[in-house]
């Protein structure tokens, strides 16, 4: 019964301190409004009611509450001062990862690699063309007949023995006269030298020509588009919402009449702050970028007119020869030479006369001539390529793209979460009753110290002390309200 009538009356108190907050801050507001208002305090006096409850379950919360409602300090002694403090909420602080960098992946592009090689390139193309090979003649000689073979009659006298007797002394006899033969002197062509065919070589023709040699081929290459990001903006949680005491302002704010103690619930919105991250918009790609081939222009000789042969034809050579030609053959005729008689020594027929033929040989004259021996051909010679070695630039190894997985980047930081709510507790405080001007003294030079804003070290605890003292208990995270001896023993002085 007792417990409920205290939380009765604290609950009564909370709708007191929140109605007076409501009254004073929206004084200008119409009679909607504050019924709205009116009912969302109920709901959070109710939420009160249930963590109060709670509160209670827990091992301590009724020496917690107990001192709460008490309107002495518990436990105290003589000379000592005590006020009821503001115990700050409890926090823990937990790591919370925060992503930086969405995970992404980039494309690593080998790039192909090329060598250098010497490629024989034709500057004139192989050939043939044809030499003449002249035609070989032999020398002859041969026996050229001036004067024919002829055959003369020359009379053989008859042969007589000597008969003396009276006789004839001369038959008559019949001599055969020859009668020589009759040439005529004719001049003659002979051919020394026959008629010959020589096959004369036409050289072929050439003409220049220009042509394009590739010195590198086309090449694809493989280019990285790198990857685009985007700014996005995201609300993180700094501190959670949460409601602190605060004092009050008025005697309508006050919680209780008896101590004097002026508080205000009042509800401390969520902070956030704005973290700017960069974001993958596109991932990295690639592209393929062409590199035309590179072509050089060599002049080159290239065959116009195959190399032929024509035929030339060299007239006979001929040398003009005199020779006896015979016109009328040798003959005989026969002259009658009569008898002579008289006493005489006679010369009798032993042989009668006849004639012989005597052979008169050709004459013939030694002619030296060229005779032909082999004709004239024509031989085929090749004319090699004339070729040149053109450094040139050739794909060894072709690019290849590698895709590499980066992982996200996270951002580890710390948070602060809530484990306990602040609540109020009687504590010793250093007050007019305990302290000296020396404690202050000792007091100002210790925040001075710790670079609190203390303009003079006077002795007397005054605005600017006390706000000092209030902003060291703040960062410290200290009890705060008064000026408790957990501070003093925080600053070192005693």
């Amino acid at each position: 019964m007792k417990t409920n009538f205290k939380m009765t009356a604290i609950a009564a108190s909370v709708l007191l301190t929140v109605t007076g907050c409501s009254v004073s801050d929206s004084s200008n507001g119409d009679l909607a409004d504050k019924d709205q208002q009116i009912e969302k305090l109920n709901q959070e006096l109710q939420e009160k009611n249930n963590a109060l409850a709670a509160l209670n379950a827990t091992p301590g919360a009724t020496d917690q509450a107990s001192v709460l409602n008490s309107l002495i300090p518990p436990n105290a002694e003589l000379g000592h001062c005590y006020a009821k403090v503001l115990v700050p909420a409890q926090y823990r602080t937990d790591p919370v990862q925060r992503l930086i960098k969405e995970a992404q992946s980039e494309i690593e592009i080998t790039p192909a690699t090329y060598k250098v090689v010497e490629k024989k390139v034709t500057i004139r193309q192989a050939s043939s063309k044809l030499i003449p090979v002249p035609a070989t003649y032999k020398a002859v000689t041969e026996n050229i007949m001036v004067e024919p073979e002829k055959v003369e009659l020359v009379p053989v006298p008859a042969v007589y023995k000597t008969v003396t007797e009276s006789v004839m002394v001369e038959p008559e006899k019949t001599e055969l006269v020859a009668v020589p033969a009759v040439y005529k002197t004719v001049t003659e062509s002979v051919m020394v030298e026959p008629e010959k065919t020589e096959l004369v070589a036409v050289p072929a023709t050439y003409k220049t020509v220009s042509e394009s040699i590739m010195v590198e081929p086309e090449k694809i290459e493989l280019v990285t588009v790198p990857a685009t990001y985007k700014m996005q903006s995201e609300q993180v949680l700094v501190s959670p919402a949460h409601t602190e005491w605060k004092k009050g302002r008025g005697e309508i704010e006050k919680v209780d009449h008896a101590t004097g103690e002026i508080l205000c619930l009042v509800e401390v919105p969520a902070v956030y702050k704005t973290v700017t991250t960069k974001v993958l918009d596109q991932d990295a790609y690639t592209k393929e970028v062409k590199t035309p081939a590179v072509y050089k222009t060599v002049k080159t000789r290239v065959l116009d007119t195959a190399p032929s042969s024509k035929e030339v034809k060299t007239p006979a050579i001929y040398d003009t020869v005199t020779k006896q030609e015979l016109v009328t053959a040798a003959t005989t005729k026969q002259v009658v030479t009569p008898a002579i008689y008289e006493t005489v020594t006679k010369q009798e027929l032993v042989t009668p006369a006849t004639t012989k033929q005597v052979v008169t040989p050709a004459v013939y004259e030694l002619v030296t001539s060229n005779v032909l021996d082999t004709p004239a051909t024509t031989e085929e010679v090749k004319i090699p390529a004339i070729c040149k070695m053109v450094k040139t630039r050739e794909l060894d190894q072709p690019a290849k793209e590698t895709k590499i997985s980066i992982p996200a980047v996270y951002e580890t930081y710390d948070t602060s979460v809530k484990t306990a709510e602040p609540y109020l507790k009687w504590q010793e405080i250093l007050c007019e009753t305990n302290t000296t001007e020396d404690v202050v003294s000792k007091l100002q030079l210790a925040l001075q110290k710790e670079n609190y804003d203390i303009s003079l070290i006077d002795g007397v605890y005054g605005a600017e002390t006390k706000a000092a003292v209030n902003a060291y208990q703040e960062d410290q995270n200290l009890n705060k309200g008064a000026l408790t001896l957990e501070t003093l023993e925080k600053l070192g002085v005693q």
